[in-house]
């Protein structure tokens, strides 16, 4: 395509579930309770909300002091905060990596995007002084993949492409987002290249913000700040509200994390730059992945291990439309496979997990595809060839996992993901220890409940989490910056939280960073409070969580009856408490960082 420039540039400035009593008030109806939990499972195994349902992918083990003592050094902490309250990326003092990058190509990967692909060429365009090929905006790259129509023949039209002359790559067939993606940057020239989705506006002085970070490390890839954009009027709201640094979960998930740190574990997916350079070094995308999903815990991993980094930007916003239920205009008009987005993942952990990947074969999504097993499914159709991999880690000198798991203590040993100890919490009064109901890994729908069930009691309905008893301390605790502040089902996303309906409990995702709107803690010996030890305390209002040994019990399946709970007055003094922890183990991903730690101290350096 020319490089003329645009004829008309312009500067463009989650209710908690609930179980249903049956007619007395008394119990859960068994067909019910299961349906629905059955449901949630199918749901948290094979259709896993993302946040961005778009064409994007969307206290603790070894305390920092064992770090020391290993003869490790520590992260340099980042510069003082910005007046946008993050803090700054430390100085890069590697003048190798130093730059001075120009030209931007924004590569728009569209499958089925209709008038949103045509409002997001406007909008880039728009949004770079002296539009496409005006000097900065090297070229905007759409990727046409296999929309019906062709987007060319109603909305991409001659007349459009005149007036902003984009590049068109089109697949007659979709081939997925890191097919799409990989496509436009095998065309693109500029010297950072911009991934966006086809339905964004980005905002005021992006590219500035961009170029500028970049310039300091070309290893490094940038993020904006993923704001709300209103699809009737194309514009930005609710700046306030805007997402940017993700982490990720033993099963090769992520999350959303709020941070004053400049640097991201973890990419959302569909929204970043990345110099030419550092894309081509890094090896692009996986070649054995497919479809959807499961590119951003690679791409994250390739870069922090092999040398480099991940800068939220938090003066760089981009207007993104959501995928929303309610509004059928945002629904996705392309086919998501589930399983490869597994496969997709399962991949970035044979690639990048080390022997870390026994830990994410603990899932049974993981387990499903191959993971663990000497003998896989051949009908699941897992690709376990991962020479891609060991050549980047061979020419770059990539670091192990551990190392990312160090570099980023502040979620994974803070933040209570690298747990001391998991244990079972059982009830003195009654016997029966806390149960989490529901599946290993990410809830489906954010939260669910917590039984006072047998120890021992076994789940035989559903796909139950097969340790659904055992517990450990979870987040960030904000008063200290160091862990716990709530208490986490293990291998699970979910929290404890607050009561629930039928003398049941909920829980919620666990924020690592404890900002959590209902924090608990298991107190101890000479507890700061003059609480007794062995009683969880409820911080919201200082009350413990108790069994309710004169209500009638609560039916959750077949056979299986739960004690209902309350909070009340929590003891004082040295009396005995309600709790005691029992059944404690050293979880496998503590064991594996601390043996890393150990036997290979040299490698816990920046």
């Amino acid at each position: 395509m020319g490089k003329a420039k645009e004829k008309t540039p312009q500067k463009a400035p989650n209710s908690q579930s609930k179980c249903a009593p049956s007619k007395k008030g008394s119990q859960i109806s068994v067909a019910v309770a299961a349906l629905v939990l059955l449901a949630a499972l199918a749901a948290a195994f094979f259709l896993r909300p993302k946040g961005e349902e778009s064409q994007s992918s969307e206290g603790a083990g070894a305390k920092d002091a064992g770090a020391k003592d290993a003869g490790t050094k520590q992260v340099p902490r980042p510069k003082a905060a910005s007046k946008h309250g993050q803090l700054e990326p430390n100085e890069v003092k590697d003048t190798s990596l130093h730059w001075e990058p120009k030209t931007l190509s924004v590569v728009l990967p569209c499958a089925g995007e209709g008038q949103f692909a045509k409002k997001t060429v406007q909008s880039v365009a728009k949004s770079v002084p002296g539009g496409i090929g005006g000097g900065i905006l090297e070229e905007v790259i759409v990727v046409d993949d296999g929309s019906t129509p062709p987007l060319a023949e109603k909305w991409l039209s001659p007349s459009f492409q005149e007036k902003y002359p984009f590049k068109l790559v089109r697949h007659e067939k979709a081939v997925g987002l890191m097919g799409a993606k990989s496509a436009g940057a095998a065309v693109a020239n500029g010297d950072v290249i911009v991934f966006f989705d086809c339905h964004v506006a980005p905002q005021d002085n992006w590219y500035e913000v961009f170029l500028e970070s970049i310039a300091q490390n070309y290893r490094r890839i940038v993020v904006p700040k993923i704001t709300d954009l209103n699809i009737d009027t194309w514009k930005e709201q609710n700046r306030a509200a805007g997402l940017a640094k993700c982490y990720m979960t033993w099963d090769a998930d992520f999350k959303w994390v709020d941070s004053v740190s400049p640097y991201m574990p973890v990419l959302s997916g569909g929204l970043l730059g990345i110099s030419r350079r550092w894309w081509n070094e890094t090896g692009g995308y996986d070649p054995g992945m497919s479809g959807w999903g499961g590119e951003n815990v690679d791409q994250s991993l390739r870069s922090w291990l092999c040398g480099g980094e991940i800068v939220a930007l938090p003066n760089a916003f981009v207007a993104h439309m959501w995928r929303k239920p309610s509004d059928p205009r945002t629904n996705q008009n392309y086919q998501v496979s589930n399983l490869d987005a597994i496969k997709n993942k399962a991949r970035a952990v044979l690639g990048w997990f080390g022997n870390y990947a026994e830990k994410a074969a603990e899932y049974p999504a993981m387990s499903y595809v191959g993971l663990g097993s000497k003998t896989p499914n051949p009908m699941v159709g897992m690709n376990f060839d991962v020479s891609h991999f060991d050549e980047i880690r061979n020419r770059l000198s990539c670091r192990p996992f551990a190392w990312f798991l160090w570099r980023f203590r502040d979620i994974y040993l803070d933040g209570g993901m690298l747990p001391e100890e998991t244990f079972e919490l059982r009830d003195e009064s009654t016997g029966n220890c806390l149960t989490y109901l529901g599946a290993m890994g990410t809830a489906p729908t954010g939260k669910g409940h917590v039984a006072l069930l047998p120890c021992g009691q076994a789940l035989n309905f559903g796909q139950q989490h097969p340790k659904a008893q055992r517990w450990h301390p979870r987040n960030k605790d904000p008063a200290t910056g160091k862990c716990c502040s709530g208490i986490g089902s293990w291998n699970t996303d979910q929290c404890l939280a607050g009561p629930g309906e039928n003398g049941l409990f909920g829980t919620f995702v666990c924020d690592v960073s404890g900002k959590q709107g209902a924090p608990w803690r298991l107190t101890g010996e000479g507890d700061s409070s003059g609480f007794a030890p062995g009683q969880l305390v409820f911080y919201n209002n200082q009350k413990c969580l108790v069994a309710d040994k004169n209500a009638e019990k609560v039916q959750i399946a077949q056979n299986i009856w739960s004690y209902r709970m309350k909070l009340a007055p929590c003891k004082k003094g040295d009396g005995k408490g309600k709790w005691t922890r029992q059944a404690i183990e050293v979880p496998l991903e503590t064991q594996l960082y601390r043996k890393a730690l150990a036997e290979n101290p040299d490698d816990f350096t920046e």
